[in-house]
């Protein structure tokens, strides 16, 4: 879907001929869909632990205390329902951003995110393109 288009007689570059492309070729020749991917895939780790976090970081407060004072903890069940919600936002952030660069990935290079990455890091490497 290449065609050469002749710059118009008021440009500077005047009588240049340069070529046109798709936005999802000149995405895949330029890097910048494999710095999306990346930056979406990094977002949705980070979104992920920070969701795992919460729940997991409370359950081991229970267990602390409920340790430390041989007895049943008492619960906030306020600040519970508010780290609960917490939780799903970041959990809701993650799932988007990695939906996000699932289909940046498929739109560009056909397969799927990770598999994308590390063909863009061997051609990086291989110095196949610049």
């Amino acid at each position: 879907m290449e065609k050469d288009v002749s710059v118009n007689a008021s440009s500077p570059a005047r009588g240049a001929a340069f070529k046109t492309d798709s936005l999802r070729g000149i995405m895949a020749d330029s890097h910048v869909g494999c710095l999306i991917i990346a930056v979406l895939f990094l977002l949705s780790l980070d979104w992920g632990f920070q969701a795992m976090w919460i729940p997991l970081a409370r359950i081991a407060s229970y267990i602390f205390t409920a340790v430390a004072i041989l007895d049943i903890p008492s619960f906030n069940s306020r600040l519970d329902r508010l780290m609960f919600y917490l939780a799903l936002g970041y959990l809701y952030a993650a799932l988007s951003s990695f939906t996000g660069a699932y289909v940046v990935s498929r739109w560009v290079y056909g397969c799927g995110p990770l598999r994308s990455l590390t063909d863009c890091a061997d051609q990086i490497i291989r110095g196949r393109r610049a």
